[in-house]
């Protein structure tokens, strides 16, 4: 009786080979989890395309200042050209402040806090009331210099 029943059992055999489809879930969690990075990745990458090229463009506009007015001829035309830039990148960067309405020694003074404490911001009092003199004086290489500061920092 026994051998009877024994001759009916089978040998022991290893399961065949798994597919390759459908993956086991790890990889599918691992697949999300790389989906996932690729995408904070293209949006990281093309946030910081589109500031390099906002802050491009802000360069761009004040070189076209220089070459359009001659601070020594017309330095009014300068100042409130190189006033629009500050204020357009300080309204970007900044729009919770009241920077849009700032004038004067208000708007120098807000200008002058977010700059590097070790720059000399003495010429940056031009643009306050500059484009309202007859015949402002100021230094053309040094407002151009802060203006492209603050374009790195804040464009």
């Amino acid at each position: 009786m026994i051998a009877q029943l024994q001759a009916q059992l089978q040998d022991i055999h290893g399961a065949g080979n798994p597919g390759w489809w459908p993956p086991a879930p790890g990889w599918w969690v691992l697949a999300a989890l790389l989906f996932v990075l690729l995408l904070l990745a293209v949006r990281f990458g093309l946030r910081k395309w589109r500031v390099q090229r906002r802050r491009r463009r802000f360069l761009a506009e004040v070189d076209q200042l220089r070459q359009a007015f001659d601070p020594a001829q017309q330095a009014r035309e300068y100042l409130a050209g190189l006033n629009r830039v500050f204020r357009v990148v300080a309204m970007r960067a900044f729009p919770d402040t009241a920077s849009a309405s700032m004038q004067g020694d208000d708007w120098v003074t807000f200008i002058r806090s977010l700059l590097p404490a070790a720059t000399d911001t003495s010429s940056l009092a031009a643009l306050a009331h500059g484009p309202y003199e007859l015949n402002p004086s100021f230094d053309p290489q040094a407002l151009d210099e802060h203006a492209r500061t603050w374009i790195r920092l804040y464009g």
